[in-house]
This record gives structure tokens, C-alpha cells and sequence, in this order.
């Protein structure tokens, strides 16, 4: 059961961290820096406000993880001299 709930302690935050790294992938292009030949300034905004949406999620994402990360080295770390004390 200890391996279990210490490989899901670990497992989430690189899954948050794949979460993230898909957020900053799959965003749409940036416009092209001529856009105003190719685009109206509506169609404009729209990219970036889902670039600006998309890039803070992945941010926030990044944080959780690097935060929960920090909780499962401390949970590993704490497990086994927890099984160095019993010995």
C-alpha cells in the first residue's frame, strides 16, 4: 500500500506537468507579425486571448506541480528514513 500511495504521490506532479507542457503545444500560432493584412482586430484579439488563457493555464499547472512535487520528494524522503529509523 506504501508503494502505491508513494508512486501516486509522485505521479501527479508529472502528470500535471504533461498537462502542462499539452496546454503550451497545442495553443494556436501566434499571428503573424503583418496581421493586419490578414485578419480583422476581433479575429486578432480572440488568438491572443486564448494564447494569454492557455499560457496562464499552463503556468498555474507548472506551480501545482512543482509545488506537489516538492511535497512527494519530502513525502519519499520521509518514508524512508521513516524505514531507516525502524531498522
Amino acid at each position: 500500500m506504501k508503494k502505491l500511495a508513494t508512486g501516486l504521490v509522485v505521479a501527479v506532479p508529472v502528470a500535471l506537468f504533461c498537462l502542462a507542457c499539452y496546454f503550451v503545444f497545442s495553443a494556436p500560432p501566434e499571428p503573424p507579425f503583418d496581421w493586419r493584412l490578414h485578419m480583422s482586430q476581433a479575429d486578432h484579439d480572440a488568438i491572443v486571448a486564448t494564447l494569454n488563457h492557455l499560457f496562464t493555464r499552463a503556468a498555474y499547472t507548472v506551480t501545482w506541480a512543482i509545488q506537489l512535487g516538492y511535497v512527494a520528494w519530502l513525502f519519499v524522503r520521509w518514508q524512508s528514513q521513516k524505514r531507516s529509523a525502524t531498522n
